[in-house]
């Protein structure tokens, strides 16, 4: 890794949220056998938004939710869909981030959130480099169940996936690599 990148990504680290709340995971665009395995080679149909799926509730059903990618955790299957009701920070507003929906309040975050994970065969979460060809901000529909995990979360567990649109950011500002 040269050194350009390494400074980079130290204040990626040190200013990762405008909001100076949660924490933002900057993903990288590559993938692996294991996160590809999710992609799906066509649209999976209509979609359902965040805020409905989470207004349902838990089902064995399974759905299609789309939402807008807000966070990616590193090394996993695992990456947080906001409902594209909620807007994201736009640079025009002094935003650096964009993301992070720093302009937002903890509690709208909160509600417009669903947390996303892509299981193998096991019960966790696999372990990956990343999903092929997503960004933060991307739009998806994500493929799969929602469950409520043993803390009374809920959790979508996923079993494919589907990129619908990328936003294009205004000059000067750069997704994480």
């Amino acid at each position: 890794m040269t050194l350009h990148r390494v400074l980079i990504i130290c204040l990626l680290t040190i200013f990762a949220s405008c909001g100076g709340g949660d924490a933002v995971t900057a993903p990288d665009d590559r993938s692996d056998a294991a996160g590809a395995a999710f992609a799906l080679s066509a649209d999976p149909g209509e979609a359902i938004t965040v805020l409905d799926v989470k207004r349902a509730g838990p089902s064995d059903a399974a759905v299609i939710v789309q939402g807008r990618v807000q966070e990616r955790t590193k090394g996993f299957g695992i990456l947080t869909l906001m409902d594209t009701a909620l807007p994201y920070c736009r640079a025009e507003k002094g935003c650096p981030t964009p993301w992070d929906y720093c302009c937002e309040t903890r509690e709208a975050r909160r509600e417009h959130a669903l947390l996303v994970e892509f299981h193998g065969d096991g019960e966790a979460p696999i372990e990956t480099v990343g999903l092929p060809n997503t960004r933060l901000l991307d739009v998806l529909k994500v493929r799969g169940k929602l469950t409520e995990n043993e803390y009374g979360s809920l959790v979508f567990i996923a079993d494919g996936f589907w990129q619908v649109a990328r936003p294009e950011l205004p000059s000067g500002l750069n997704w994480p690599q």
